[in-house]
Parts: structure tokens; C-alpha cells; sequence
């Protein structure tokens, strides 16, 4: 009878022994040191294996968890995923480095990849390669992108990023204006008169002297006279002669304020010329 049951334990053996080398398989990093798995991880990196990096990375946290490697892993996976174009993993990279490490030596790293890659992330197609304008589009990427580029730029004054990060706020701050700009125009062409009146002064007043403010000045006027606030346009005629010297103002017989560019020979300009900034 107990040769009956020896197929059986042959059976049972060796499915046991197969277990126990597939295990052995599946963790050839157990005897690594904490710079072993570090190189092995970075070496994955190198032939953009990134998901063996990401074990493997994930490995040296879990065993030398705080460690320099460990810290550094982070940062190294943060760059392999912006450079190959993976945006949000990026951005969840670099939130996990700042949410563990906020007195490292290297954050200012951190949020300016992430600057950089809410800057970059979902733009259209061919964007960049056609010229296309950012600010034509949403822009609570580039609000993201602001709010960390200002703050290394604030915090961070002796980086080697700051100086990128100023020049990019003036980028971004122009660009959000712009997109203001580009909201107002098209409530005022299709009739929305108070909603681009009250688009047109939320751009001056969070991005005032930005260069679209002269569009918004002269967007504002336009809408004040079709809703009738003579004196509103007035008024705002005043500050766009006086910060724009080639421009002037009338007043019609209808009692609407006209704007008139000094610099455009008269016989060329055409009323509408001031509005139709070939947005839509």
C-alpha cells in the first residue's frame, strides 16, 4: 500500500523544490548591499529598464529606509520618469521626496522638476514644435509650474536653479496674463459685456504691468462703452494714454470713447483692428 502513495510524495516533492527555486528566482538581490542595490537600480535606469529600477529601488528603501541611497533612488527615478516623457510620475516622485525629506539638501531639485514638469505636461500637439501659444490653453499647469518656480526662486535664492526659475516666472506670469486677455476677448465678441469687463480687470489687478494689460485696457474700454459707462471709459481711456503715449482718446456724438492709435497712419486703421487679435 505506502507504494501506492509514492508517485504521490515524488509528485508533492518536487512541486515543494520548484517553489523553493522560483523563490530563489524571483530575489536574486537578497545578499545586496545598500550601494549594490543602488548601482543595480541605477544600471537598470541606464538601459531604460524602469520597472526592474523600480524594484530594485524599491527594495533599498524598504531595507535602508532614510538612507542616502534610499534619498538619492528617489530623485534618480523622479529624473528617468521626466526624461522618458512620464510627466505625472514625475510629479508624484518628487511630491513623495518632499513630503519625506523637507530639509534636504537637494529639494530645491525636487520642486524644480516639478516645476518643470507641470510646465510640460499635457501640452497639445506639436505645440512647441508649431509655436503655438501656451496661454491659448488650460493653464492650472502653469499656475503649478509658477507657484514652484517662485518659490525657489524665494527660498531658494543661492541654487543654481534660481536664476531658470526667475526667468520662467516672468514666462509663465506673461503668459497667464495673456490667457486672461484671450477670456476677455472672447466674452466681448460674443456679447458677454460684463463677464469681459470683469475678465479684462482681473488681469490688471493680479498681473499688473504685464505687457497684454494694454490689450485689457483697451478690451475694458470697448466694454464699458457698450454698456453704457461712459464715464468708466473715461476713465480707463485716461490710464491707457497716459501708460501708452502713442494712444489717445474722443468722444463721439454718441458719447462712446474712441481709441486711436497714433502710431497707424489713419487711413489704415479700421476700428475693429483694435479687437481682432486673430485668437478664434
Amino acid at each position: 500500500m505506502r507504494l501506492l502513495y509514492l508517485p504521490f510524495i515524488c509528485i508533492l516533492l518536487s512541486l515543494t523544490s520548484c517553489a523553493f527555486f522560483d523563490k530563489a528566482k524571483l530575489d536574486p538581490y537578497s545578499n545586496m548591499t545598500e550601494v549594490e542595490l543602488y548601482n543595480q537600480g541605477s544600471a537598470f535606469l541606464a538601459v531604460a529598464d524602469i520597472p526592474q529600477a523600480v524594484v530594485v529601488f524599491q527594495m533599498l528603501e524598504a531595507r535602508y529606509p532614510f538612507s542616502t541611497y534610499a534619498q538619492q533612488s528617489i530623485l534618480d527615478l523622479a529624473y528617468a520618469y521626466y526624461d522618458f516623457g512620464q510627466k505625472d510620475d514625475t510629479i508624484a516622485e518628487c511630491d513623495r521626496f518632499i513630503d519625506l525629506y523637507p530639509n534636504h539638501q537637494s529639494l530645491d531639485y525636487a520642486y524644480y522638476l516639478r516645476a518643470l514638469s507641470n510646465l510640460e505636461k499635457e501640452q497639445p500637439f506639436f505645440q512647441e514644435f508649431l509655436g503655438q501659444d501656451v496661454s491659448k490653453y488650460d493653464v492650472t499647469r502653469l499656475k503649478k509650474a509658477y507657484s514652484d518656480f517662485l518659490l525657489i526662486s524665494n527660498r531658494f535664492k543661492g541654487s543654481k536653479y534660481a536664476n531658470d526659475a526667475e526667468n520662467r516666472l516672468v514666462f509663465l506670469r506673461n503668459s497667464m496674463a495673456n490667457h486672461e486677455v484671450y477670456i476677455a476677448t472672447y466674452y466681448l465678441n460674443r456679447g458677454a459685456f460684463i463677464a469681459s469687463s470683469e475678465r479684462a480687470k482681473y488681469m490688471l489687478e493680479t498681473y499688473p504691468g504685464a505687457p497684454a494689460s494694454k490689450r485689457a485696457l483697451i478690451i475694458l474700454i470697448e466694454s464699458y462703452n457698450k454698456l453704457g459707462s461712459t464715464n468708466l471709459a473715461i476713465e480707463t481711456a485716461k490710464v491707457l494714454s497716459t501708460n501708452y503715449s502713442n494712444y489717445s482718446y474722443t468722444i463721439d456724438k454718441n458719447n462712446l470713447v474712441v481709441i486711436k492709435d497714433n502710431s497707424i497712419d489713419d487711413n489704415v486703421v479700421e476700428k475693429s483692428s483694435f479687437f481682432d487679435f486673430g485668437l478664434f
